[in-house]
């Protein structure tokens, strides 16, 4: 990969682009920045020495091909060790409707990347996952530069496979954690999946605390805390979802509706174009009208 190009380094902390931006930098203005928070995404991903990064009062240690995902409210501020030196590294600021837009066709990522990151920002990659990282970030920042007509195209794509890459090296962290969250993870992950291959049935709350033997409060807070939100929400979000992609393929919005399990057309109906707009019958004409 022939890209090389680095941007002067920039002490601003807000997004100036509704999407990403993303910086190759390579110098020692690191050491200056303060702790702040954003309302967005960061990714680092470190090329060079050891950097430190306390995130929300725990201090990480990265080394060469590390990256550290923040979310959105978590304060942060980098921290060089010894003498000051150049670092480099990729910043990758990422709008929370982006990743949101890029999570809803793989869900299998909402609950590594929109989970609770507290005491897991680190992303410690394999030699291959690293390389295959490096590759696209570089890719992205050269891709970003340029004027091309299918460009956010192409950015969104790639993107999208830094954000699988993450996601699958942070499942398999899970396998070193302590053994009580490891368990408990692993707990919440069944209910998840019971959610996605059962829409279709009666889901409650209480319901599925009673099917896994678990505290309703302890379901509901431990469910947000891994997956990023409530249970009753994330029912609701999968039910919309997947009568979206049902009536795309052309299935007919009455039977989108039984089929992921709405019992009332009218509410599916207003559920249906709080979120995505418009109601099922001008969304599926329009993506029609688009492809």
């Amino acid at each position: 990969m022939a890209h090389q190009v680095l941007n002067p380094f920039d002490h601003r902390q807000v997004m100036q682009k509704p999407d990403f931006e993303i910086f190759h930098y390579n110098n020692p203005a690191i050491c200056s920045c303060p702790p702040h928070q954003h309302d967005f995404f960061e990714l680092f991903y470190l090329m060079g020495d050891g950097v430190d990064e306390i995130v929300d009062g725990l201090r990480y240690t990265l080394h060469q091909g590390d990256i550290m995902l923040v979310s959105p409210g978590q304060m942060h501020r980098p921290d060089v060790p010894g003498r000051v030196r150049s670092v480099e590294r990729f910043v990758l600021w990422l709008g929370v409707d982006y990743v949101k837009s890029i999570v809803r066709v793989l869900p299998h990522t909402r609950y590594t990347i929109l989970g609770d990151l507290r005491g897991r920002n680190i992303i410690q990659a394999d030699g291959e996952t690293d390389v295959a990282i490096r590759q696209l970030l570089l890719a992205l920042h050269g891709e970003a530069g340029q004027e091309r007509a299918d460009g956010a195209q192409m950015c969104r794509a790639i993107v999208s496979q830094i954000l699988i890459h993450c996601s699958r090296s942070m499942a398999r962290a899970v396998d070193r954690l302590a053994p009580k969250a490891e368990l408990r993870y692993h707990e919440i992950m069944q209910v998840y999946e019971h959610i996605m291959f059962h829409l279709r049935d009666d889901l409650s709350v209480a319901g599925l605390a009673d099917r896994f033997f678990m505290d309703k409060n302890t379901l509901t807070r431990q469910f947000k805390r891994q997956v990023g939100m409530p249970p009753g929400e994330c029912i609701r979000w999968l039910r919309l979802e997947n009568a979206r992609q049902l009536i795309l393929s052309g299935t007919p919005t009455q039977t989108a509706c039984v089929e992921c399990g709405f019992s009332d057309y009218s509410a599916f109906y207003r559920a249906f174009r709080q979120a995505y707009g418009l109601n099922p019958r001008d969304y599926a004409a329009r993506e029609r009208g688009l492809a």
